[in-house]
């Protein structure tokens, strides 16, 4: 699938996920925490994320015309983050702290930028960038 066609297919997935410019979705409790965010449009906000339940999982859809930024800190047992990001500028940060962590991250720009930070026993990082300017930094330590 040639990255244009991925583009359509996120946007299509966006638009069919949230019926507003924005949708934001959340369950926690102290044992589990599920929150989706889906935004698009011109200039959309950045989203912060942040989680401390057993289970932890967070995902999130930006596409917009200009800077997308997403931030995700989860401190649990077993954390899950999956971020699709389309815009001219995208930056992802995620910093997950437990036993199990696991980072799947997609973006779509001119830039990207990404910095994963995992702390814990099996730790998977799954990253695909499809820019002209692409910057990545994994930091992985056992505990």
């Amino acid at each position: 699938m040639r990255w244009r066609d991925q583009i359509v297919a996120a946007a299509l997935l966006a638009v069919m996920l949230a019926a507003s410019p924005a949708a934001a979705g959340q369950g926690r409790s102290r044992n589990v925490s599920v929150e989706t965010i889906v935004e698009f449009g011109n200039n959309p906000q950045p989203v912060v994320i942040d989680q401390t339940s057993k289970v932890n999982i967070a995902r999130i859809i930006e596409i917009g015309t200009g800077t997308v930024d997403a931030t995700v800190i989860q401190d649990g047992t077993k954390n899950i983050t999956q971020i699709i990001q389309v815009g001219s500028t995208t930056n992802a940060l995620v910093e997950q702290i437990g036993l199990s962590n696991s980072v799947y991250l997609r973006q779509f720009g001119g830039s990207t930028n990404a910095l994963i930070a995992q702390t814990g026993n099996l730790n998977t990082g799954v990253v695909s960038q499809f820019g002209q300017r692409n910057w990545l930094a994994i930091f992985q330590f056992a505990r």
